[in-house]
């Protein structure tokens, strides 16, 4: 062990306290550096009835770094090697075609006996900077696409409030098997038996989980997995319409462009709420008794949530015309006139008859 003598130390332990401090000063006075985030990969494979495989797939940058707004890919590599992706290509040195928050979207076809696909691609941001790798995804097939499958199958898409929706499907030619839905962060788990030719659809995963994972319990093995990323081509904008009268309140919906039914819930401040399965490209009229003050609020995991305005709330306004308070027509209070009327048209003529009689024949009226 080295010893010091005390009037050794003190200069020793000065100068370690300055060589501290100028660390201290040169890290936390060091140029700030922000990596700019990655985008995210997505895709939808599909066996199609001519026995190809069809990969949609989806990048959306969500964010950008300080000052850019807008991205090129520099290179795009997909496996198979020679097949390839319309609309998902490299640009231009200089041409930056595509901006933030809005998804990039292509497909990709394969024969069906391809094993797995994979997407990737660099990028670079129109303030310069350039992804120093790039970044993609990919997805094991079971080349069988126009054969008699045997291994279950997965559909899992991203919903505009956040959450998942899953889709399970066993062939008539596999045999049963447990599929275990999981997220992660971890909180959510469940587990689906399914027979031969058996399904399971619409399995809600609520928000808050980044990726749901799928796996047959059997062998471990992940059957499909899907990380959320707001795509809105499976939002609905529906076109919302109002039709006011004395009696009733009518919102009509017509859904054209949704890829599935439209579930909307209507729940007014007066009366019962409604809840309506509107199929792609056919209109629903739902009705409302007519009160003062009336509002009803529309409420859907579909609505666009960059489209707020769809869930109301609307407002029925009492035409021109109407009774007060509503309800078709006025009021009806007291006797009716025409009776009215007639008494008094009675009474006139008995008592035109009494005077006549009183001075022909000087009747004498006693009270």
């Amino acid at each position: 062990m080295i010893s010091f003598r005390l009037w050794r130390r003190r200069p020793m332990a000065a100068l370690g306290a300055a060589v501290v401090s100028l660390a201290g000063t040169l890290v936390f006075t060091a140029p700030a550096s922000a990596d700019p985030p990655h985008p995210s990969v997505n895709h939808e494979v599909r066996c199609t009835a001519d026995g190809t495989y069809e990969i949609r797939w989806t990048i959306l940058a969500e964010a950008a770094p300080t000052d850019a707004t807008r991205y090129r890919f520099v290179k795009v590599e997909l496996y198979p090697s020679g097949t390839t992706v319309d609309n998902i290509a490299a640009s231009p040195e200089g041409d930056f075609p595509h901006s933030v928050g809005k998804p990039v979207i292509g497909t990709q076809t394969l024969p069906g006996t391809a094993t797995g696909a994979e997407l990737l691609v660099w990028m670079q941001w129109d303030d310069g900077y350039n992804e120093p790798s790039g970044f993609g995804a990919s997805t094991p097939l079971d080349g069988r696409c126009g054969q008699p499958p045997t291994e279950p199958t997965v559909t899992i898409q991203s919903r505009c409030d956040g959450s998942m929706l899953v889709d399970l499907a066993n062939p008539p030619a596999g045999r049963t098997v447990d599929l275990v839905i999981v997220s992660a962060p971890a909180g959510f788990s469940r587990t689906v038996t399914l027979g031969p030719g058996g399904s399971a659809n619409d399995i809600v995963v609520p928000r808050g989980f980044d990726i749901v994972s799928v796996i047959n319990a059997r062998n471990g093995e992940t059957v499909g997995q899907h990380f959320w990323a707001f795509d809105p081509s499976h939002c609905a904008t529906p076109d919302i319409r109002t039709r006011a009268t004395c009696d009733e309140f009518v919102i009509t919906v017509t859904e054209s462009a949704a890829h599935t039914n439209l579930i909307i819930t209507f729940d007014p401040n007066h009366g019962r709420e409604q809840r309506r399965t509107i199929p792609v490209g056919t209109t629903a009229d739902v009705s409302f008794r007519a009160v003062a003050g009336l509002a009803v609020t529309l409420r859907s995991d579909q609505f666009d949530p960059q489209a707020g305005h769809l869930n109301g709330p609307y407002l029925w306004q009492q035409p021109a015309g109407c009774g007060i308070g509503g309800g078709g027509g006025l009021p009806v209070t007291g006797q009716s006139t025409g009776g009215v009327v007639a008494s008094a048209g009675l009474l006139l003529v008995v008592g035109a008859a009494l005077f006549v009689l009183a001075r022909r024949r000087r009747v004498r009226f006693t009270v």
